[in-house]
């Protein structure tokens, strides 16, 4: 039986060739498509591609690499998304399928979200952006490694950089055509000398260590729920890594957590949001405006980053 998308709606899945299709009906207002352009650069897998509508990566599911390919077909107060899943086995389908909602976060409530923000001063941020949300990332593990290369650079540099990370290391395949890639597994990462990473994919020889340090780490790295539990534990944990500060944890954990909680105040690009939107930038003045929003952190750090990124 295929899981309900827990709006009362059933999933529709049916057999087209090697791939397994299902269509998907995200709560409404749902818009994805402006993330996935800014995020998912054309031609740099990180490991997602995003072209003509549609993005696409490898999952490893239980130690199985599933391709998967998500079709934007509407967005809006309307959204549907179709979702190519290339695997026979209808468990292992059914699986990536619930992983892909999580990182569409097609659950997520922007209606609630936005009623929240009436008569506050991040409303006009939440209606101008209606809908928009941040992909999630599939574990802790590629959470913190994406987190470490976006250490003091910019969003260009940084995506070139991830995605020469995962030509070289991760794993392709080519379906009807196209280019599919995996992030990094752990146990070929952790097995790499610094100087060779450093040197393969330009990074700096702190970040290379960092991201070794974790691969060999990645099996003992909590589960997502423990880290929403407990994310100040968690942040202790992590930061103990040279190379990992609390920028680069905070954003680990926005990018993974299946809310949005925790965010990276600190964010260069949050500040120049809020500089740009409310003429302050100091973490305190932030907080303050953030007042009894908590529980919405991190997609408001994200909408204001993305503020910051704006040309102006």
């Amino acid at each position: 039986m295929l899981p309900s998308d827990g709006l009362g709606k059933k999933f529709s899945g049916s057999l087209e060739g090697d791939a397994l299709l299902f269509v998907v009906y995200p709560r409404s207002p749902f818009l994805i498509s402006p993330h996935l352009a800014k995020f998912c650069p054309r031609g740099l897998p990180v490991p997602c591609l995003y072209e003509n509508g549609a993005c696409r990566r490898i999952l490893e599911i239980e130690g199985h690499l599933v391709p998967y390919k998500v079709f934007i077909a509407s967005e809006g107060m309307k959204p549907k998304l179709v979702v190519q899943i290339f695997s026979r086995d209808k468990s292992l389908a059914g699986k990536a399928l619930n992983k892909v909602r999580e990182i569409y976060r097609v659950n997520f409530d922007y209606s609630r979200f936005l009623k929240r923000t009436e008569g506050t001063p991040i409303y006009p941020i939440a209606r101008k952006h209606y809908g928009l949300r941040p992909t999630g990332v599939p574990s802790v593990y590629e959470a913190l490694i994406d987190s470490i290369i976006e250490q003091n650079i910019s969003l260009n540099l940084a995506m070139k950089i991830k995605a020469e990370f995962v030509r070289q290391f991760g794993e392709r395949k080519t379906l009807s055509g196209e280019e599919y890639y995996s992030f990094p597994i752990p146990r070929k990462v952790g097995r790499l000398e610094p100087a060779t990473l450093k040197k393969k994919i330009r990074t700096t020889l702190v970040k290379a260590n960092a991201i070794i340090e974790v691969a060999k780490l990645a099996e003992s790295l909590p589960p997502v729920e423990e880290i929403e539990e407990k994310p100040e534990d968690f942040m202790r944990y992590i930061t103990r890594i040279k190379g990992v500060g609390k920028w680069t944890a905070e954003l680990s954990i926005a990018k993974v957590s299946r809310n949005f909680n925790i965010g990276p105040y600190g964010d260069l690009a949050v500040k120049r949001g809020f500089q740009r939107t409310f003429g302050i930038q100091s973490e305190e003045e932030i907080r303050e405006i953030m007042s009894g929003l908590e529980e919405y952190t991190g997609l408001i750090l994200y909408l204001m980053a993305l503020e910051g990124h704006r040309k102006r």
